[in-house]
């Protein structure tokens, strides 16, 4: 016994019994206070809804009262109504008190009509609301009336399928009064009236209408609440039964207490559950986690868990840490290959062969005394090289790319006067988009270099336009062209070689655009033999 006691299962079946002991009385103890809770809050709403329904009638018929009072004891305007029907002034004071009243139903609006009852002329008259009184229903009315006794306490008359509340006041030779359609009262009270529910007007001497509902029976089962009138001897009574709500509080209850039942016996199965689908793998890719942390970015997680999601993070992690490194390698590599990229291009921008024969350009021209034209020369040959040393990894304006290809055209007219002429087809509006330096120079320097005919001048085209995001740029010659394999192997990405060495001058102007703007950048060469050459390049607009 005294083993049993310290084992994990006693102490488990331990810890449910504190549990769940007490939540059973406690639920108990909650589903009768539940019950009593809404049963007064039931209680409480349709009370109030009463309240609020007889407080709106109570005070429209406050003003009726006084009203009517006012114009059978005070008001001497309708005297006339005591002198016999066929009398003038009869008529007229009739005609007087029925635009009375119908002007005074625009006060009332719970008022249904008026009616006005002269006895020693046998005459009655109606004014009302036409939604409400029925022509039918009025003709019955006008027709009961004068057999019943005075309308003096209020009483209800059925007609039809309709239900009247009737209440008249009466002096010497006079009775006015009002009705009210209880079809109209019940519409109101609707909204709060539920299943099982049943209204009644109670009149005098406990006399109940029905005004909804199929009977009340002995009232067994039933929950009554009242509100009467204060301005005429009637209550509004609603009956609804108790039992539904009794039931309903009491089925939560037994559900509480099956659900209650239920997790204690399955207590064990969710712990074990609970070990192999959760603390196990979490304890998993923690341990990773830590290896990580600790150094060994070599570990991966070897078996994965049967629970799809951990599966799915274990195996997310390991791909993290291939992905990550793969990265690391990538960026090493990219970065060796940009360096190396630079370093040709430095070496393709300072152009020996250049310098070389600038000098001994200058050297001609000073040995024919061309002083002026020496001068010319060395400062375009200067600006030339300010230009090409800029770093390849800023942007320029197409205003200064194209200035540094007139420079260069410049110099190179010089050694080759009357071979080539360069014309610019670029609106003034685009001269201030940014461009990657060398774009347009380099395919114009190579028009100058391979493209030039003996005793020919050829034209080199340089045209730029913009659609939409995107720049357009195309460098076209008619010089000399190329052969189809040569073309060939500069949009396979080759650097081409010959007698004479690498030339890289297309290859790096291509890994340039490929390095600014990636997939969206695109090239194209086009060349015939003996007809020119075409150059196109596409790329996003720098902002």
């Amino acid at each position: 016994m005294k083993h049993f006691i310290h084992t994990f299962r006693f102490q488990i079946l331990s810890l449910f019994l504190l549990i769940s002991i007490p939540a059973v009385g406690l639920s108990l103890a909650a589903s009768r206070a539940n019950l009593e809770e809404a049963r007064k809050q039931v209680l409480t709403a349709k009370q109030t809804g009463m309240n609020i329904l007889v407080e709106q009638y109570d005070t429209s018929l406050e003003g009726v009262k006084n009203y009517l009072q006012l114009l059978l004891y005070k008001d001497n305007s309708y005297a006339a109504l005591w002198r016999e029907a066929t009398d003038t002034r009869y008529q007229q004071a009739r005609v007087w008190l029925n635009d009375e009243l119908s002007n005074l139903m625009s006060y009332f609006p719970l008022v249904s009509g008026f009616y006005v009852y002269i006895p020693h002329n046998e005459d009655i008259y109606m004014s009302k609301r036409k939604d409400q009184i029925s022509i039918d229903a009025q003709e019955y009315l006008q027709t009961r009336i004068p057999l019943d006794k005075p309308y003096l306490e209020p009483c209800v008359v059925e007609c039809g399928e309709g239900k009247y509340l009737i209440c008249g006041y009466r002096n010497a030779y006079l009775e006015i009064g009002f009705l009210i359609c209880l079809d109209g009262l019940r519409e109101q009270l609707d909204m709060g009236l539920g299943e099982g529910d049943m209204l009644a007007l109670v009149l005098e001497g406990d006399r109940q209408v029905a005004l909804s509902g199929e009977g009340f029976g002995d009232g067994r089962g039933l929950t009554m609440v009242e509100e009467g009138f204060s301005v005429i001897p009637v209550k509004l009574r609603l009956y609804f039964p108790e039992g539904a709500m009794r039931s309903g509080v009491s089925l939560r209850a037994k559900a509480f207490l099956f659900m209650t039942a239920l997790l204690a016996a399955f207590i064990p199965v969710f712990l074990i559950a609970i070990k192999k689908w959760f603390l196990v793998p979490m304890r998993k890719v923690s341990s990773a986690m830590q290896e990580i942390l600790d150094g060994n970015i070599e570990y991966r997680i070897q078996e994965f868990s049967h629970t799809r999601e951990f599966s799915n993070i274990e195996q997310a992690f390991n791909h993290m840490l291939d992905y990550s490194q793969n990265l690391k390698i990538e960026a090493y590599e990219l970065k060796l290959e940009k360096e190396k990229d630079e370093l040709i291009n430095l070496k393709l921008q300072i152009n020996p062969h250049l310098l070389l024969n600038s000098l001994s350009v200058i050297n001609s021209l000073a040995f024919n005394g061309k002083t002026e034209e020496i001068r010319d020369f060395s400062y375009n040959l200067s600006k030339y090289f300010r230009y090409a040393l800029r770093n390849t990894s800023e942007s320029v304006t197409v205003r200064s790319e194209i200035e540094f290809v007139k420079t260069y055209s410049q110099v190179q007219r010089v050694r080759h006067p009357d071979a080539f002429f360069v014309m610019f087809d670029v609106e003034e509006e685009l001269m201030e988009e940014r461009i990657p330096p060398l774009m347009i120079q380099n395919f114009v320097e190579n028009s100058t270099k391979y493209a030039l005919k003996p005793d020919e001048e050829i034209e080199i085209f340089v045209i730029l336009r913009r659609e939409g995001e995107m720049l357009r740029i195309a460098v076209c010659d008619d010089g000399r062209g190329m052969e189809p394999e040569l073309v060939r192997k500069i949009m396979a990405g080759e650097i081409i070689e010959d007698s004479r060495g690498q030339h890289v001058g297309i290859w790096n102007c291509v890994k340039r655009l490929r390095s600014f703007y990636g997939d969206r950048a695109d090239f194209r060469i086009t060349s015939r033999k003996g007809e020119g050459t075409q150059v196109w390049m596409e790329f996003p607009r720098i902002v």
